[in-house]
């Protein structure tokens, strides 16, 4: 059952405080069954960002409806409201709106004047974008030119910016920025289209080198039908070396058999067929490499680069290169992420003749990472070095981190939290920061419901200060209850040891109830939540993950289907619906693996189906976690077991990173 009307919880992570008011500023209605879940939390405080005077509330209420006059157009009414907004936060806002409506007639001072008032928002980069890409696509160059000023990020306005200078009379760096944009591996976006076919009729066009250039993008990116369209362009000579690079992308283990002429052209089109023949038979593309070392005229780069991939996918495939050469190749590279690799698979083996040669060959600065600085310890200690082991371990625990915490339970040691990641502590005076225009912004769309402008007023605010000044921000919003872009602003300055702000029990009323629903800890849920949104209700992931617990959609249906409720993928970034979905889920992994967090974690990131793969045999938990193969998996669970210590320490709860049935993972 959700929770009831009447508690006191935070909705979206936000607390707005008011002088001796008390306001309604959000409520939030969830219709599950028969239950509803509303929010309504402010208190009198001393601190405020800006007073919620009469004046302000009735701001609000005018910023309202100027926004509904606008959308029948700008007329009296409208104009007679704005000018009783100049003072309101979100003015900028509303002269945004207004302004994108009237862009296709803008006029470049007028674009200017809002883009100098707005530069401290995100609506400048918005606005910008919105009237340079108008200005290109109606071909108003001058107006363009004006407001651009300099060579713009984006591709499509690239296009339209060498298109300008083109027909201002700058042909020279017209035909430059088309031969850049030409040279890539895949096909151009439509806006460069009339911009490459007046380079190639009034200016020079491609050479073969730049041709060639962009045929070995092509083969990278893997677009063979661009190397084929590029024929249309290049030379009888090069036309033929096309053809050559067409048929290795097609059939790279041709290479086997075949002999090429030596020279700088040949070598590159080696070099991309043992690339790409790596991924798939290691062996063969070291065979083809070691024909040719020494005829090609392949330089130390190319070399590296073809070793390096063999071994990567040797460390992985059947058909891999052989064994003693993969190992003298790591050693004659020193790559740290090959052997970082390497290192994985000899710790799953407890090969630690193998784990301590393999050490040695990481850069001083990767060697003295805790994680490494664990496995040496207890390399050490495996062979046969027990006091060097147990000192090392000793100087590691003394860190806070998940090998940290490892060393500590390995020696019966009180965890630490006082330690610092990296650096010292940033200092920082919050007093300042409560008047910031951009904090006030933050304040009245919060007020307004618009949590995602909120959202990126808030990281428009933070790219722009200095670590010392983000700290400040992040205690200013720790202070509004504001728990996402707390941590948010301390994570961006790198603020290791603010474990107030990093690690707040966001949400708590409703972390809380779900945990006595399903019967496992607050921690792992609070744990599970700052992991995977950092406590942002509206956190999205690439791949369609949504809300505090990143709960895929087709997860959420599943588990409503079991429960027999009502599916509504919307809900999906309302906290209580959330946290219910992914609660149950979590606890339905516990049961499925007897209880072991690590793989209900592991299962939690990367689904249970392959969790059952990945344990072959039984292992030590520190190795299994080690040796998953999937970086994302790996670091997630370790991160959250170490969250979990830290929440149940600050907590006054025993933490325990591993309990005794986690500490061997069996199949």
């Amino acid at each position: 059952m959700l929770l009831g009307l009447g508690q006191n919880i935070k909705v979206d992570g936000i607390v707005t405080r008011g002088a001796g008011l008390l306001i309604l500023v959000l409520c939030v209605i969830v219709s599950w069954g028969t239950s509803v879940m509303a929010s309504v939390l402010l208190s009198d405080a001393s601190l405020n960002v800006t007073e919620t005077t009469p004046k302000l509330l009735s701001q609000r209420l005018l910023y309202k409806e100027a926004l509904t006059e606008l959308r029948t157009g700008m007329g009296p009414r409208y104009r007679a409201i704005r000018e009783q907004l100049s003072d309101y936060p979100l003015v900028q806002y509303l002269d945004y709106e207004a302004l994108i409506g009237q862009i296709h007639t803008l006029e470049p001072r007028e674009a200017q004047a809002f883009l100098s008032a707005a530069e401290a928002t995100p609506l400048y980069d918005r606005f910008r974008h919105a009237y340079l890409l108008h200005k290109g696509r109606d071909r108003h160059w001058d107006s363009f030119l004006k407001v651009a000023e300099r060579v713009p990020r984006d591709v499509e306005l690239q296009c339209y910016y060498y298109r300008a200078q083109r027909t201002v009379g700058d042909v020279d760096e017209a035909w430059q920025g088309a031969a850049a944009l030409w040279n890539v591996g895949q096909s151009q976006v439509d806006a460069c289209d009339i911009l490459f076919e007046r380079w190639m009729i009034e200016g020079s066009g491609p050479d073969d080198a730049l041709i060639w250039s962009r045929a070995l993008k092509a083969f990278d990116a893997r677009t063979p039908h661009l190397i084929r369209y590029l024929k249309r362009f290049a030379s009888p000579q090069l036309a033929l070396l096309l053809d050559e690079l067409g048929a290795v992308y097609r059939r790279p283990d041709l290479l086997i058999n075949k002999v090429y002429v030596p020279d700088v052209y040949h070598a590159q089109l080696v070099m991309l067929g043992v690339r790409r023949l790596a991924r798939v038979n290691p062996g063969a593309a070291r065979e083809i490499l070691e024909k040719n070392r020494g005829v090609q005229p392949f330089n130390d780069l190319q070399l590296e680069a073809m070793e390096a991939l063999i071994v990567r996918h040797s460390l992985f495939a059947q058909s891999a290169a052989p064994e003693p050469w993969v190992v003298e190749t790591l050693a004659r590279l020193r790559d740290d992420e090959l052997t970082e690799i390497y290192l994985r698979h000899q710790i799953q083996k407890s090969d630690w003749i193998a784990v301590s040669e393999g050490l040695v060959w990481l850069s001083s600065d990767v060697r003295e990472d805790h994680r490494w600085r664990y496995w040496f310890a207890k390399t050490q200690t495996a062979l046969g070095d027990q006091e060097a082991g147990e000192r090392s371990l000793s100087e590691l625990a003394t860190q806070r981190s998940y090998y940290g915490f490892l060393a500590a339970q390995r020696l019966g040691l009180p965890y630490q939290l006082s330690a610092a990641l990296s650096g010292a502590s940033i200092e920082s005076d919050t007093s300042a920061y409560f008047d910031d225009p951009a904090i006030v912004r933050v304040q009245e769309l919060l007020a307004l419901g618009d949590a995602e402008a909120a959202r990126l007023e808030w990281r428009s605010l933070i790219a722009r200060l200095d670590n010392t000044k983000k700290v400040a921000a992040a205690q200013t919003a720790k202070a509004y209850g504001w728990d996402y872009y707390a941590i948010h602003g301390a994570n961006s300055a790198g603020a290791w040891d603010e474990i107030d702000l990093r690690f707040p029990e966001a949400f708590k009323p409703i972390f809380q109830a779900y945990a006595e629903v399903e019967s496992i800890s607050i921690t792992e849920l609070l744990s599970i939540a700052r992991r995977e949104s950092a406590m942002d209700p509206l956190a999205r992931s690439p791949v369609g993950a949504l809300g505090l617990m990143q709960v895929m959609p087709s997860t959420a249906k599943m588990v409503a289907g079991q429960k027999g409720l009502a599916y509504q993928r919307s809900k999906l970034q309302q906290p209580e619906y959330n946290v219910a979905i992914g609660a149950h889920y979590y606890r339905g992994l516990l049961d499925r693996f007897s209880q072991h967090r690590p793989k209900a974690l592991a299962g939690y990131n990367a689904g249970p189906h392959r969790v059952r793969r990945w344990v072959a045999s039984e292992v030590p938990t520190d190795q299994w976690i080690e040796s998953l193969p999937f970086k994302e998996t790996r670091e997630y669970v370790q991160n959250v077991l170490a969250y979990a210590v830290i929440y149940d320490q600050r907590a006054g709860r025993k933490p325990e990173l591993l309990r005794q049935n986690e500490l061997i993972t069996h199949p």
